[in-house]
C-alpha cells in the first residue's frame, strides 16, 4: 500500500524541491486549458450554429470534445508508465495545440468536429498526467493539499470556459477563442520539459517500449467507449431508438472484448483488472461516476435557468460566478483539512450533501425566487464539487500500491467522463420529453421565457438529485485510508 513517502522520493528528499513545484505548475496551465474547453461552447455554440447554417452541430461541439477527452484518459496512466510522464504530456499539449489551431481555422462542419475530437485527446491527456506528476513527485501525507490546489485549477477552468469563450466571441469573434488558446499549451510543454523528471526506462528503445503497449486492449476500449458515447448522445427526446441499441449493444460487446483481453492476454494491462477486486476501488468509481452526472447536469443546465429569467448571456456568466469561488475556495479548504489532520472520510459524506442541497434548491426554484438563493445554491454545488473530487481522488490514491497510481487515477478518470456523459444523455431526454409532452398537450411550441421551460429544467434537476443521493450511498462503501485505521488502532490501544 501507499507509504507516506512517494517512492519516487528518497526519504531524505521528504520535502518538495523548488524544480518539482515548477513543473507541477507549468501542468496546471494546460490543465486549465483543457477544462475550460470542456465549457468554452457553451456561450459560442448558437454563433457557430449560424455561420454553418446548422444546429446539429452545437450538440457535437461538445461531444467531439468529450469523446476525445474521455478515451483518452484511461489509455493515459499505463502509456504515461511506458514513455515516460515529460514525453507523455508534452504529445498531449501539442495534440491540443492542434485540435484548436484547426477548430479556428475550420470551413466545414466535418472539419471543425474532429478538431474538437483532437483537443479532446490532447486535453484529456493533459488533465490526467498533470495528476500523475503531482503523483510522482509530492509526498503522499502533503498530496491533499496539492491535489486541492489541482482540483482549484480543474474546476475553475470549467467553470471560466464559458465566461472566457463569451467575451473572447463578443470582442474578437467565435473563432478566436480557439485561436487564442492554441499556442499556450507549448509554454507549458516547454516548461515541462524542462522542470518535470521523464521517469521512463532509459535503458529501453522506441521498439522496446511499442512493444510494451497493449494495443488490442487500447483499441478496443476506444471502440467500446467511442461506440458507448455516440449512443448515448443524441438529439431527440426518446433514449430507446434503433441507434441507442445499436451503438450500446456494439460498445458492450466490445467492452467485453477488452476485459477478456485484459484478463487472459495481456501483458501489461492497460487497466489491471486486479484493481477492481478491492472494494474501496470500486466504490470510489461509482461515487464519482454519479457525483459528475449531477455536477455535469448542473453544469450545463443552470446556465438555462438563468437564460429563462431573461439574462443575457453575460449576465448568466457574472451569475454563474460563485460556483467557480466556492469550489476553488471548498477545494483548497479540504485539501489543508486533509494534510493537517491525515483524514479523509468524513468529506465522502458531506460533499455530496453539499450537491444534494444545490440540487433540491434548483428542482424547487420558480420565477419568483429571490435572486440569492441560486447563488448559494452554486455555492453549495462548487464546494461539493471541488471538494468532492479531491476526496475521491485521494480516496483512490490510498486504496492502491504506488505503482498502480497512475492507472487507478486514469480509471477514475474515465468514469467521470462517461458518467458526465450519462447523465447529460439522460437529462437531455428528461429535459425534451416534458417540452414535448406540453407542446403536444397545448398545441404551440415553448419558448425560453415560458413557465413550460423552467418545468422541462426541473425534471433536470430532479434528477441530478437521484444522482447526488447515489453519489451519497456508494460513498459509505468507501473504506478508511490505512493512515485512518492506524490512527484509530492507536486510539484504541492507548
Amino acid at each position: 500500500m501507499a507509504t507516506e513517502e512517494s517512492p519516487l522520493l528518497p526519504r531524505q528528499e521528504a520535502r518538495v524541491q523548488p524544480k518539482f513545484v515548477a513543473g507541477i505548475l507549468s501542468t496546471w496551465i494546460a490543465t486549465f486549458l483543457a477544462a475550460a474547453d470542456t465549457t468554452i461552447t457553451a456561450t459560442l455554440s448558437s454563433t457557430i450554429a449560424d455561420e454553418f447554417n446548422s444546429l446539429a452541430i452545437i450538440s457535437w461541439l461538445g461531444t467531439g470534445y468529450l469523446i476525445g477527452l474521455t478515451v483518452t484518459q484511461p489509455l493515459s496512466g499505463k502509456l504515461s508508465d511506458i514513455f515516460g510522464r515529460r514525453a507523455s504530456f508534452c504529445f498531449a499539449a501539442c495534440m491540443f495545440m492542434i485540435g484548436n489551431a484547426i477548430c479556428g481555422f475550420a470551413r466545414s462542419k466535418a472539419v471543425l468536429i474532429m478538431a474538437r475530437v483532437v483537443a479532446g485527446i490532447g486535453g484529456g491527456g493533459c488533465i490526467s498526467i498533470a495528476t500523475f506528476i503531482v503523483s510522482d513527485n509530492i509526498p503522499l501525507k502533503r498530496r491533499g493539499t496539492w491535489q486541492g490546489m489541482s482540483t482549484v485549477v480543474f474546476t475553475m477552468g470549467i467553470g471560466l470556459g464559458g465566461v472566457i469563450g463569451g467575451a473572447v466571441n463578443d470582442a474578437f469573434g467565435w473563432r478566436w477563442a480557439f485561436l487564442g488558446i492554441a499556442p499556450i499549451p507549448i509554454i507549458s510543454c516547454v516548461l515541462v520539459a524542462i522542470f518535470v523528471p521523464n521517469h521512463a526506462d532509459r535503458n529501453q528503445g522506441l521498439l522496446q517500449m511499442l512493444s510494451r503497449v497493449d494495443f488490442a486492449g487500447a483499441i478496443t476500449l476506444v471502440a467500446s467507449l467511442v461506440s458507448l458515447l455516440l449512443g448515448l448522445n443524441h438529439e431527440g427526446d426518446q433514449i430507446l431508438t434503433l441507434r441507442f441499441i445499436v451503438l450500446i449493444s456494439l460498445g458492450a460487446t466490445l467492452f467485453g472484448i477488452f476485459v477478456l483481453i485484459e484478463w487472459r492476454w495481456a501483458k501489461e494491462p492497460i487497466i489491471p483488472l486486479s484493481l477492481f477486486r478491492r472494494r474501496s476501488v470500486v466504490a470510489t468509481c461509482l461515487t464519482v461516476w454519479f457525483l459528475a452526472s449531477s455536477f455535469y447536469i448542473l453544469l450545463y443546465y443552470v446556465p438555462l435557468y438563468m437564460r429563462s429569467l431573461g439574462h443575457s448571456p453575460s449576465e448568466v456568466g457574472f451569475r454563474l460566478l460563485p460556483y467557480p469561488i466556492a469550489s476553488g475556495a471548498g477545494s483548497c479548504l479540504i485539501g489543508l483539512i486533509i494534510r493537517m489532520t491525515g483524514k479523509y472520510g468524513v468529506f465522502m459524506y458531506i460533499t455530496p450533501l453539499f450537491m444534494i442541497i444545490a440540487t433540491i434548491g434548483f428542482s424547487l426554484t420558480k420565477e419568483s425566487t429571490p435572486w440569492i438563493l441560486p447563488e448559494l445554491y452554486l455555492v453549495c454545488q462548487g464546494i461539493g464539487v471541488g471538494g468532492g473530487l479531491t476526496t475521491l481522488l485521494l480516496a483512490m490514491l490510498h486504496s492502491v500500491s504506488h505503482d498502480s497510481h497512475a492507472t487507478a487515477t486514469s480509471a477514475l478518470y474515465a468514469f467521470r467522463s462517461v458518467g458526465a456523459t450519462v447523465g447529460l444523455s439522460v437529462a437531455g431526454a428528461v429535459f425534451k420529453g416534458r417540452l414535448k409532452r406540453f407542446e403536444n398537450k397545448n398545441g404551440f411550441s415553448c419558448k425560453l421565457t415560458d413557465a413550460c421551460y423552467l418545468n422541462a429544467l426541473h425534471g433536470a434537476f430532479w434528477l441530478a438529485l437521484g444522482f447526488a443521493c447515489t453519489a451519497l450511498l456508494c460513498g459509505f462503501s468507501i473504506e478508511l485510508s490505512p493512515r485512518e485505521k492506524d490512527d484509530e488502532e492507536d486510539e484504541r490501544n492507548s
